[in-house]
């Protein structure tokens, strides 16, 4: 394997756990954004708390980073 291809496939590794690690980062902020929102304490009095918060966990952000094949 030459360098040029080694060096590619490092890069793409290295993508895929920056998007890894920013999708999860930017749904937690959400998640916390929500919870902080008005429309929180709709979903609390419509579903309950507990449910309220599985809903909450089920929200998840999908960072698309144009490089996946069409």
């Amino acid at each position: 394997m030459g360098k040029g291809k080694r060096l590619k496939k490092l890069r793409k590794t290295s993508e895929a756990s920056f998007s890894d690690k920013f999708q999860e980062t930017f749904t937690r902020n959400f998640q916390k954004e929500l919870q902080n929102s008005e429309l929180w304490d709709e979903i609390v009095a419509q579903y309950g708390e507990k449910r309220a918060m599985e809903l909450i966990r089920e929200c998840k952000a999908e960072v698309k980073t144009g490089m996946e094949e069409k």
